[in-house]
């Protein structure tokens, strides 16, 4: 449940995970089928449009360390005007800036300015090793 969700619409097939850490200004709308993760804070502003299954996320594991990896968290920002579009995926640590577009598909992993427009997918290296046992 969100305890501090203004004047919002919210469709009932929406997956909220740890919902006292989401604050939704007014006026905002998520569609069918997204996903909500906070484990650390989400913040979305007023007049924000999340389409169906986008998913924002604030936890993930982190492949610095030594196997088994551990959970590690970080806050999500969305600001006023917003679109997410279908499918897209906000990863913690990212604040997305006024009226931004995020197209479908996109998978976010940096901060993006207010009035960007972020469209596509690019595949890119990691530069991270990971450690497995080889036995």
């Amino acid at each position: 449940m969100v305890k501090d969700s203004g004047q919002s619409v919210c469709h009932w097939t929406v997956e909220i995970k740890y919902g006292n850490q989401i604050k939704i200004g007014d006026f905002t709308s998520i569609a069918p089928y997204a996903c909500i993760g906070a484990k650390s804070p989400i913040t979305i502003g007023n007049y924000v449009r999340i389409s169906r299954g986008a998913i924002l996320e604030t936890a993930g594991l982190d492949l610095k360390k030594e196997p088994p990896y551990k959970h590690k968290s970080k806050p999500i920002i969305i600001e006023d005007g917003v679109w997410i579009a279908s499918n897209a995926i906000i990863l913690g640590g990212v604040t997305i800036g006024k009226n931004a577009i995020i197209g479908a598909g996109v998978v976010v992993t940096k901060d993006v300015m207010s009035g960007d427009v972020v469209v596509g997918q690019s595949n890119r290296i990691l530069d991270i090793k990971i450690k497995r046992d080889t036995n």
